[in-house]
């Protein structure tokens, strides 16, 4: 495996934890699991922002802990998945902050944000809220220092090295850009409701 692996924990009787250093890809090595021969001995198969989660058979665990770190990687460009654009309007009532803290113009965090490929790295906190990896360096800025007691739906967020879109009114500490302009990425009545998957690319561009 050409990236290096933090920690391999076992979890219970029927589980393990794999850490991955910052900046690695946990699909990666979710996939490279998926291939392994030991893999239908396996329940569950979870990556999240660095780590992936592995259920399943203590034999078939065993072995793949084993094999961890002597095999290559597939290439990130293997791992297919669709690519969906999503128009948004950048409005948020954070952005202005969001420039002053990181030394950019408004139009420069919108240049940089709009002008980036992100991969759904995974869902979580709310149903149908899918975190988009891969935020420019230059615009990772932790979370407010106070999170807000609404946040509503169709807002465009950053914090750290994540952008999301509140699929609900709900609480939330994330910086606040911009508002979805298109159509839900999440619609509950819908079939399937969410339209990205793990694994997709997501594209955001500019609606004024």
């Amino acid at each position: 495996m050409d990236e290096a692996v933090t920690s391999v924990q076992r979890v219970g009787d029927r589980g393990l934890l794999v850490e991955l250093p910052p900046r690695s890809d946990p699909h990666r090595l979710a996939a490279w699991v998926r291939d392994h021969p030991c893999a239908p001995g396996l329940t569950e198969i979870i990556p999240a922002a660095r780590t992936v989660f592995l259920l399943g058979d203590i034999t078939a665990l065993r072995r793949i802990a084993q094999a961890i770190g002597a095999t290559k990687l597939p290439d990130a460009d293997e791992r297919g998945g669709k690519t969906v654009v999503v128009p948004v309007r950048y409005d948020g009532p954070d952005l202005a902050a969001v420039a002053e803290r990181t030394g950019l113009s408004v139009r420069e965090v919108v240049k940089h944000h709009s002008g980036t490929e992100y991969r759904v790295a995974f869902f979580g906190f709310a149903p149908g809220q899918a975190f988009f990896a891969e935020l420019p360096d230059v615009l990772r800025v932790p979370r407010r220092p106070s999170p807000r007691v609404k946040v509503p739906s169709g807002s465009l967020a950053i914090a750290n090295e994540f952008t999301v879109i509140y699929p609900l009114d709900s609480p939330g500490g994330w910086n606040l850009i911009g508002t979805r302009a298109g159509p839900p990425l999440w619609d509950a009545r819908a079939q399937p409701p969410n339209s990205v998957n793990v694994g997709d690319r997501v594209v955001f561009y500019e609606v004024r």
